[in-house]
């Protein structure tokens, strides 16, 4: 599993578990093996599965950070792993909104 060396950003084995209310069909509709895109709204993707927006800030202290999708945080809290962004230990994961 790519969480195991989490240090690149770009890492795509999370995906799996795109929720496909969050996305769109890309421009080319293929039957079984269709690409999926997030919505144009969404330019910031998660720096982990690149396929959901970043809504699930780690939470380590006082402070924070927004660099994932809420399921990809999860997957870090449940796997014991450090804060990808200052490598400190994760306290909790907060789904966050923006507006």
């Amino acid at each position: 599993s790519c969480l195991s060396n989490l240090v690149v950003p770009n890492c795509n084995s999370l995906s799996s578990s795109i929720d496909s209310q969050e996305l769109l069909p890309s421009s080319s509709p293929a039957p079984s093996s269709a690409k999926w895109r997030l919505p144009d709204s969404c330019p910031d993707p998660c720096l982990i599965c690149q396929s959901r927006p970043k809504n699930g800030c780690i939470v380590h202290g006082q402070t924070g950070h927004l660099m994932s999708c809420y399921v990809c945080a999860r997957k870090l809290k449940k796997r014991d792993k450090l804060c990808p962004v200052c490598r400190l230990p994760i306290q909790s994961v907060v789904l966050t909104y923006l507006s």
